[in-house]
């Protein structure tokens, strides 16, 4: 329903151009620019919830592989513990407790068969009792690992799930990007109409508002020759620039990040001058600094030391969502200047501290 109402065209030709039609044209492409900016933040929240699912998929599948060999080596010991009873028992029944481990059982004549009836019942209790414990063992093992082979096979499909989230979204993205441009052409042939009909009156306004700026700039000449001399203005205050490079962690991340600028972003990206996404920036600037952080704004969130946001220095990461989610994170420069690849379309860049910040951290 929003590409049809998105996609219907305003037929111009023919047709007067005017106040309305501009009005009009207007209204359409600041609505589609704001749905333009809607898939923008849409594409950012995919990217985090991929990324999240992604580690998901890998935890389970080592789990699954821990849990395989886990049986593995239970089986192992069962075998073992089978043939090492077994061979006690038939020795002692073959050889009457000859052997050195059972001399003191077997040494007597009269005796004999009755005490080696009585060893092959002790070891075959003894074995029962080994084998139902790995069984038992083995038992759970495999229960556990079905069940992450179910969850496993779950995450799986949330994964693909999420990608075809991604291409549709990215579809509806490239899709208003077209439409937008196509509103804001027929918008410039509107105004451009509206001035052409209104040419004879621009004209005359423009002709009488020449004649009025003449006298007022008459009469400020006048009143400029009676006035005194002004005051000369006091000096401007001046911002203070981004502080320079230096040798703390936080200033060499933060000149690993700016040396990226222009570099465009890129959904999933981490590749200096190829692409980045918000926190693949992050994480490749701070492992120039020696420090490693993970693919994700979330989970960097939960590997820095948090810190207030008036307490902000270079190099410290801003995140943005809320307690499930944290879909954006952007790294500070000093100076309320913050470096970051914010979306789709744009490239990294220096910009403002942009506002609602869910927390902030230290790596």
């Amino acid at each position: 329903m929003l590409l049809a109402g998105v996609a219907t065209p305003l037929a111009l030709a023919g047709s007067p151009a005017g106040a309305d039609q501009v009005a009009t044209l207007q209204q359409r492409a600041q609505y589609i620019a704001s749905e333009v900016q809607a898939a923008n933040v849409k594409l950012t929240i995919l990217d985090e919830s991929y990324l999240l699912a992604k580690g998901r998929v890998a935890s389970l599948a080592q789990r699954v592989a821990d849990a395989t060999r886990a049986i593995g080596r239970t089986q192992e010991a069962l075998e073992q513990s089978r043939s090492h009873l077994r061979e006690i028992a038939i020795e002692a029944y073959v050889t009457g407790g000859a052997s050195q481990s059972l001399s003191v059982l077997f040494n007597g004549t009269q005796q004999t068969a009755g005490m080696q009836q009585a060893y092959i019942q002790a070891a075959s209790g003894n074995l029962n009792e080994s084998e139902t414990t790995v069984l038992i063992n083995q038992r759970t093992l495999a229960i556990e690992r079905a069940t992450l082979n179910h969850t496993e096979q779950i995450a799986k499909a949330n994964e693909t799930a999420i990608s075809t989230d991604v291409a549709q979204a990215e579809a509806l993205h490239a899709q208003l990007t077209n439409e937008e441009a196509h509103v804001k052409g027929q918008l410039a042939v509107a105004v451009a109409a509206a001035q052409q009909a209104k040419e004879a009156a621009y004209a005359a306004a423009l002709a009488k508002a020449a004649t009025a700026a003449a006298a007022a700039a008459a009469a400020a000449e006048a009143a400029q020759q009676q006035a005194p001399p002004p005051t000369p203005p006091t000096q401007a205050p001046t911002l203070s620039p981004p502080p320079e490079s230096g040798d703390s962690a936080g200033q060499i991340a933060v000149s690993a990040a700016q040396s990226q600028r222009g570099v465009p972003y890129v959904w999933g990206g981490a590749t200096p001058g190829m692409g980045f996404d918000c926190s693949g920036l992050t994480m490749w600037a701070w492992a120039q600094a020696g420090v490693s952080l993970a693919h994700g704004a979330t989970d960097q969130y939960y590997e820095v030391q948090h810190v207030s946001m008036s307490d902000l220095q270079p190099g410290d990461l801003i995140f943005y969502g809320n307690a499930y989610l944290l879909y954006h994170v952007v790294m500070y420069i000093g100076g309320g200047m913050v470096v970051q690849a914010e979306e789709t379309g744009t490239n990294v860049m220096d910009t403002p501290v942009p506002p609602g910040a869910y927390g902030a951290g230290m790596p």
